[in-house]
């Protein structure tokens, strides 16, 4: 069993949502429901997806930008991103996401799986120009940021999402930080790229999370997790956010991923899907986590097989 941050918010967010998802989805399973569960696991809606385009103008032009110390433009990241994200709208309103034959590796840039698509709805040119809006205001604010900026091309071995583990109790710790690089003085920093508008999200768990990653890792040899600095960057509210590193936050943070370990063991025993009974599993407590679930209707089928019908009727938003 591997414990990430994502995997764990999926799991207190509703049992089953987190099976199909992180147990159930297999791109080349023979099963056809697990096929359908990893199909269901790519949709997106329109906020996340904007989101990911972002993400990935900074894992690739942003980041080679740093690496070859070229000035970064803003007009220049936002045509890529817009580029990027009329290729990928083209893809998702042709289902293509549902071709068997085609993989999403083999799909590369190009694959997108859009919600609106998948239930029928489409969405107004309005919709997408917002999008396009969005990434053009995200890249506009990073620029912005130039103390910011100018600490990131003072630093070295710059690196994009790297995949970082190590163990706790026997079991593996994941975490993929959006950006790692080492400062002048040899500190490394985390960067984690925000897309979003809320006030209320707390990622410092998260964030502390990369931290332990960071420091057992084994790839940045002598570094101690206190010495790891850790920085939230919103681009939708142009904040860039220090996260502290002490003593009692790291260790409060250990002790949470420790918790949450013995709770997945609890729930996913050896972690096998074939070794699994769906119909264990809770639904989400709350309607909305229902109506924005990818895996609604797989789960319907699955709940009505099991003569599950209120939470049935509660996921179709028929019983409240």
């Amino acid at each position: 069993m591997e414990w990430s941050h994502s995997a764990h918010v999926a799991a207190h967010r509703c049992q089953l949502q987190f099976v199909f998802g992180h147990v159930m989805a297999a791109h080349n399973a023979r099963d056809p429901e697990r096929r359908e569960a990893y199909v269901l696991k790519q949709l997106q809606q329109l906020p996340a997806w904007r989101g990911s385009i972002i993400h990935r103008v900074l894992s690739t032009d942003f980041l080679a930008a740093l690496l070859h110390g070229r000035s970064v433009d803003a007009a220049t990241l936002a045509a890529r991103g817009h580029d990027l994200a009329r290729r990928q709208f083209a893809f998702s309103a042709e289902r293509r996401y549902r071709d068997a034959d085609l993989s999403k590796g083999e799909a590369g840039e190009d694959y997108c799986a859009l919600v609106e698509h998948e239930r029928g709805r489409g969405v107004t040119t309005a919709q997408l120009t917002g999008v396009l809006d969005e990434i053009t205001r995200a890249f506009d604010h990073l620029v912005s940021q130039t103390a910011f900026l100018a600490e990131l091309r003072r630093g070295r071995g710059h690196t994009s999402e790297p995949r970082l583990s190590f163990r706790l109790d026997g079991t593996t710790i994941v975490a993929r930080p959006d950006l790692v690089f080492v400062r002048s003085d040899g500190a490394p920093v985390v960067i984690d790229w925000k897309i979003g508008a809320s006030d209320t999200s707390d990622y410092s768990r998260q964030l502390l999370t990369y931290a332990l990653a960071v420091a057992r890792s084994g790839r940045w040899s002598g570094t101690a997790a206190k010495d790891v600095r850790l920085y939230e960057a919103n681009l939708l509210k142009n904040e860039i956010r220090e996260h502290p590193v002490t003593a009692e936050r790291l260790d409060e943070a250990e002790e949470f991923i420790y918790r949450s370990v013995v709770d997945m063991r609890h729930l996913l025993g050896e972690g096998k899907f074939d070794d699994l009974d769906l119909s264990e599993f809770e639904v989400a407590g709350r309607p909305t986590t229902c109506a924005y679930c990818n895996f609604a209707e797989l789960c319907v089928r699955r709940l009505a097989d099991a003569g599950r019908t209120r939470e049935v009727l509660v996921i179709q938003g028929r019983l409240l």
